[in-house]
This record gives structure tokens, C-alpha cells and sequence, in this order.
């Protein structure tokens, strides 16, 4: 599944929240949860487009969005406790923020490259997890 740039509709699922991730980062949440992408967010991330080689590039890395949440290599609980973090590497690698709510869907909040050394930091801190991959 690819992230439609162009999207019509208010808002989409993109993803899901597994048991295998709930359980990895210990959430308290009962069950699986569907992630979802409100249209103006589409516009919002936008303003990383400088941050890739190119505008085709950024394409690349937005479309993937569903991908980095089905099969991201690291996850971690964000300091302030507020939202999850899915990390993949495409060609950069690539940060998927997604807001922790009690409601019934979890609600897609930014996405942007983070740096190797800033990965390192985060997985020497702990800050994130490894996602095992059989």
C-alpha cells in the first residue's frame, strides 16, 4: 500500500498499530488500533521536502509511509510519551510520528528523515527498539 499524495478523502487508514508493537514497547492499549492520516497532514509534511536530494525522493519516502508502519525496523515511545515513533530505511531514514490517544484510532502526526548518528543515539539511549523480522 503507498500514501496517496493526492488523497480525497478527509481522512484515510494508513496503518495499523500491531500486537507485536504493543507488546514490544509494553503500551497499554488492548488492542490493535488502525492509524489514520487526516488530508491536511499531507500538506503539513510538505515542509521537509529540503530536507531530501530531491522532490521525487521525498515522494518516495512519503509514499512509504504504510510500508514504514507495516514493517518498520525500529520503534520507540517518543520521550514525551505522546506518540510512537516507526523507523525504516528506504534511501534516508525515514521517521513516522503517530499520536498515542485513547480513542479508537491512533492519528498520523509528522514524517521526516533523521540522520544515522541521530538513530545510533536513540538506539544507544534505548529510546528505540529493534523490530525482529522472521
Amino acid at each position: 500500500m503507498k500514501l496517496n499524495l493526492n488523497q480525497k478523502e478527509k481522512v484515510t487508514v494508513i496503518g495499523k498499530l500491531t500486537k507485536e508493537i504493543i507488546e514490544l514497547l509494553e503500551i497499554e492499549i488492548d488492542e490493535e488500533k488502525n492509524i489514520i492520516i487526516w488530508k491536511d497532514r499531507i500538506k503539513y509534511i510538505e515542509k521537509h521536502k529540503s530536507d531530501f536530494d530531491s522532490e521525487e525522493e521525498w515522494k518516495e519516502h512519503v509514499e512509504a509511509i504504510p510500508e514504514i508502519i507495516a514493517n518498520p525496523d525500529y520503534v520507540g515511545i517518543h520521550p514525551s510519551g505522546k506518540s510512537i515513533e516507526f523507523i525504516k530505511k528506504i534511501k534516508e531514514n525515514m521517521l513516522v510520528a503517530v499520536r498515542l490517544t485513547n480513542k479508537k484510532t491512533l492519528n498520523f502526526r509528522s514524517s521526516y528523515p533523521i540522520s544515522e548518528k541521530k538513530l545510533q543515539t536513540y538506539l544507544k539511549s534505548g529510546t528505540l527498539k529493534s523490530v525482529n523480522k522472521e
